[in-house]
């Protein structure tokens, strides 16, 4: 009799497993379907977003421009809300950016629309910064499987600079090439005293070999590499030491070699909470770029872990000190959804007093008076979440 409820119990176990397995291909296929749709549409609003001023004027003139403008972003648009429904993109690390992703476009239409067209760019500027956030966690199969089509269409003589190119390699995680490409911006920024994409190229490469690809080794022969030019700005001379003098004490670290991220998040991160003070200054940028790293392709992999709402806090504060966008905050957004979706855990009432005071401070200082109705709304209601 027992084998017989043995035999029962696998059969049964199987089915599950089965119609699990079932599921989660079926909201890969339904992802992957969206996010082709998102890339054709994209491709096609490159010029706008990579193009000088003068072209983003002519859309003013010519009905025709503009409409197409409006369309694929529109397009763009209608995927990314069909996108709610996929299971896959609700996993923790993906959903803040859906969500920001939804509301972001939708205002860059309207600035379109009402012919601010400076403002449109720097909102489609934002967006892919909002896609590469997502992009940095997929496995290299999911990759290829994802931007094979939309790396064939779009060809480096469709953007009108090395750093332009760059940043579209490096959307669709082709890292090794764009590298070439910033590494060639970057010294093109450093003749024309072009600091914002100078500044950029070195923060994006310094990713690369930390936060994606995790190798020290590699990142300290690209400062030294930098170090080496006399004609480097002397902020970014400042930023290069801080940058070598962290890497050294990363280079025994292997991905490979973690036990287990409740040691990993001990040994790196834990010590962070001490002074948090010196996150602002930048000397632990290599320490959050490899951390956020490590984080968000476990968060990946291990979406409904007990670990969840401690990582979404970790990426918080990473996410609000590597961040460049006016924007949008994913750090608050990965906040209020470690008190929304976790208001039971430990770190819930963490994640809640850290963007409490985010807000407080960001509005008027410690003194918390002069921030509006609507946002104390939000904090009463995240307030009365917790558990």
């Amino acid at each position: 009799m027992k084998k017989i409820f043995f035999i029962l119990f696998m059969i049964t176990i199987s089915s599950v497993s089965a119609e699990t397995s079932k599921s989660e291909t079926q909201s890969k296929s339904e992802a992957k379907d969206i996010m082709d749709g998102v890339y054709g549409a994209f491709i096609k609003i490159i010029p706008y977003v990579y193009s000088d001023e003068k072209k983003l004027e002519n859309l003013k003139t010519d009905a025709n421009q503009k409409n197409g403008l409006l369309k694929n972003l529109t397009d763009i648009s209608g995927f990314f809300k069909t996108a709610r429904h996929v299971e896959y993109f609700q996993r923790p690390g993906f959903r803040p950016s859906l969500d920001t992703i939804n509301k972001h476009i939708e205002e860059t239409i309207s600035a379109v629309k009402n012919n601010n067209y400076i403002f449109a760019q720097k909102r489609m500027k934002a967006l892919t910064s909002l896609c590469i956030s997502c992009h940095s966690q997929l496995s290299e199969t999911a990759t290829e499987n994802a931007f094979g089509n939309a790396i064939s269409k779009a060809k480096k003589e469709n953007f009108e600079s090395d750093y332009a190119y760059g940043n579209y390699l490096f959307l669709v995680r082709r890292f090794t090439e764009s590298e070439k490409f910033f590494d060639q911006a970057a010294m093109e920024a450093l003749k024309t005293g072009n600091d914002q994409e100078l500044y950029s190229s070195l923060r994006r490469m310094i990713s690369i070999h930390t936060k994606i690809n995790f190798d020290p080794k590699l990142a300290l022969a690209f400062v030294e590499k930098y170090q080496a030019n006399k004609v480097l700005p002397i902020m970014a001379q400042d930023q290069l030491i801080i940058w070598s003098k962290s890497l050294k004490k990363w280079m025994t670290f292997r991905p490979k070699k973690i036990k287990s991220i409740d040691s990993f998040i001990l040994q790196y991160l834990k010590p962070l909470e001490v002074n948090k003070d010196k996150i602002a200054s930048g000397e632990n940028d290599i320490t959050l770029l490899i951390s956020s790293g490590v984080l968000s392709k476990y968060l990946n992999d291990n979406p409904k872990s007990k670990n969840v709402p401690e990582i979404l806090y970790w990426l918080s504060m990473a996410e609000r000190r590597l961040s460049n966008s006016f924007f949008f905050s994913l750090s608050d957004l990965y906040l209020k959804d470690c008190v929304r979706l976790y208001p039971k855990s430990t770190y819930a009432k963490k994640c809640y007093q850290e963007y409490a005071d985010n807000i407080e401070f960001g509005y008027s200082g410690s003194a918390g008076t002069d921030i509006p109705a609507e946002e104390k709304q939000e904090l009463d209601a995240l307030k009365g979440a917790l558990k």
